[in-house]
Parts: structure tokens; sequence; C-alpha cells
């Protein structure tokens, strides 16, 4: 597994976006983000960013990506997208900065914005796909479709740039069948990396209205959890990193009436981690059901996972005693496991021997 990429954020709220995405607020989701903000006072303020983040690069010591979030980067138009390459550039030259990064639409990389991108050190490119369903795409209004996506894709790595595919969970017409097909078909593409987000309801949005009428139902948190735990383990087995899980917790997102509903929990991450070692203890224990006489199981995880092996209030142990009738369950780090990698190892106490052994015991005797 390689080192994670360093990343001084810049955000654009809404720049070069062409209209609001139903589930998008960006006046919550980022903060400090004035309303009615015009484009020039947001690329000026994103340049005074790009300052305070070079300030705090040469103080560390340890450069990174700057990276361009929050808007539809490759949408801006060409004098403004000039102007903020062209201030990055130099900084970049100098080794403040690594290169860039930014997020963008899979409909807005066409070829004359790559001609000029192809002019700068563009590292990272990160496609807001959200589904790869034609019928959810077209419900969320989207504007554009799978075909977008592919291409948008083929392009991003045609030109050599890292890249990354944003997708949520829960969107108008979503299912956890369509979405895990989705992630599937995102298998496919090869990624660098993927981010996840569950859909929450926003004030300020349509989704919000939609779902004060009634026409559309947020995921639970169980459900969510249930659904990026499962999409992780596919990315996982696919050697695709998951990068986030989640919305980063922001105060002005997490102010009353910011959230109106949806599987929100500041540390949803972890929360879906300590869902995929329940899951995967889970099967080993399936494996060798019934457990008839196993009283006391320890299972060892890699360094450093006890926490999330356990779950939150140790709920994951809870839950296999519960689950499987085991009365005492100790876990204990074991450095030779690989880490992230969700492999556990059972040992059961030694008078215990699952039921396929004593049954092919007492078909030799």
């Amino acid at each position: 597994m390689t080192a994670r990429t360093r990343i001084y954020p810049v955000f654009l709220p809404h720049a070069g976006c062409p209209f609001q995405c139903v589930y998008c607020n960006q006046d919550r989701v980022v903060s400090p983000n004035p309303a009615g903000s015009s484009q020039k006072e947001l690329l000026g303020r994103g340049i005074e960013d790009m300052r305070a983040l070079a300030r705090q690069s040469r103080l560390s010591g340890m450069p990174g990506e700057l990276a361009f979030y929050g808007g539809t980067f490759t949408s801006l138009p060409e004098q403004s997208l000039r102007r903020i390459l062209c201030f990055a550039l130099p900084l970049i030259r100098e080794g403040i900065f690594s290169g860039i990064r930014f997020s963008t639409r899979p409909d807005s990389m066409t070829s004359s914005t790559c001609r000029i991108l192809d002019e700068y050190p563009v590292q990272t490119v990160e496609l807001g796909v959200q589904s790869m369903s034609r019928e959810v795409l077209e419900k969320s209004l989207r504007g554009y479709g799978v075909d977008a996506v592919l291409e948008s894709a083929s392009t991003v790595k045609r030109h050599g740039w890292r890249l990354g595919i944003q997708m949520m969970a829960g969107l108008p017409g979503d299912s956890r069948g369509t979405f895990l097909d989705s992630i599937a078909q995102v298998v496919r593409l090869k990624p660098d990396f993927v981010r996840i987000y569950p859909t929450l309801v926003l004030s300020g949005t349509a989704l919000a209205q939609w779902y004060r009428g009634g026409t559309y139902r947020p995921l639970k948190i169980e459900e969510a959890l249930d659904w990026c735990a499962a999409a992780h383990q596919m990315l996982t087995a696919a050697s695709i990193p998951v990068a986030r899980m989640g919305l980063h917790g922001d105060p002005e997102l997490e102010k009353p009436g910011g959230i109106l509903a949806g599987p929100y929990h500041p540390a949803f991450g972890y929360l879906v981690k300590c869902r995929l070692w329940r899951n995967r203890v889970d099967e080993l224990l399936q494996a060798v059901h019934p457990l008839d006489g196993l009283a006391d199981l320890t299972i060892r995880v890699p360094a450093r996972f006890i926490s999330e092996a356990a779950g939150p209030g140790r709920s994951n142990i809870a839950w296999w005693q519960q689950k499987w009738g085991i009365e005492k369950i100790r876990l204990l780090q074991d450095a030779t496991l690989e880490p992230l990698r969700f492999e556990p190892r059972l040992e059961p106490s030694p008078q215990f021997q699952p039921a396929a052994c004593r049954n092919s015991m007492h078909e030799q005797s």
C-alpha cells in the first residue's frame, strides 16, 4: 500500500457549476462560504487560500497536491481557469506543492479544456460520477449518462493523470443492488482511488423539497453502513483504495437545520470499518457453524485496529456473543497480519471442534 498523498484543499463553492445539483448545497458543506458570492470573489478568496496554504507547506516542509474542490473546475471560464493555474504554477516549480488535483463533472472534461490542462502539472482528477445507473442519474437530474463517465475516465487515463471517482449511496432511484452494481462498474474502470458519500438531505436543496413532499426517502444509518461496507469490500478486493467514506465534519454543516435527514455521522468512515470487521468475523464463524461448545474465542487483528474490530462501545463483541452464543471474546493485536485487509485470525478454545470435524471423526469410528 502506497503512502497517502498530502492534500492542500482550496474550496471554490459552485464555481463553474452549470446548475445546482438536487443534493448539493455548498454553502452548508463548506465553511466559511458567504452566500451570494460572485465568481470573481470566490476566485479571489481561492488565491488568498493558495497563499496561506503555501505558507503552511513551507513551514511544514511537506509539499503535497494543491487541490481544487467544491465546484466544477473544468467548467470555469478559460480566463478564470488560467488565472488559477498560472498562480499555482510557480508554487509547484519551487517545490512548495507537488502538483495540481481537482474535482469535476464527467461531462466537463472536454478536449479543449484538456489541451489547457496539458500545459500545467496536473496530477490527479476526481470525477464526481455519483452513480453508474442510467435511472439514478436521470432521477437525480445529473445531466449526463453513463457514456459520459466512461469517456471522461478514459480521457483522464489517456492524459496520464491519476483517476479518482466519487460515488454516492442512496440517491433518488437507488437501491442496494443498483448501488453495488455501480461499484462493480467502477471497479472495471480501474481508478486509482474512490470516495463514497452517503446521500444527505441538506437544507436549501431540491432533495429537501422532495423529502418534505414524501417523494424521496433517505437511507437510515444502518442501511448506509451495510451498503458502504459491501462497496468497500468490493473495492478492497480489487486493490482499489477507498480514500474516504462520508462527508468531512464541518461546523456549518452541523448547525441546527443544516442536515434535514439522512445517514450523517461525523465518524461515518470509522463506523463502516467497524462493520467490515463485524462482517468478516461473521463470515469466518459461519464457515464452522454450528458452534456448539464454543465458549471462548480469541480474535487476532492487525496492530492498531483493535478499536475498529471491537466497534463503538464494544458493540461488535456484543454482536458476536449474542449472534453466535459465545460467552467470552477477547481481541489481541497481531503485528504479523496485514493492515487494512480486514482479515482477522480466529482462535477458538482448545476443546472446541467444529461440527464438520466432529461428524468426520464419528464417521471414521
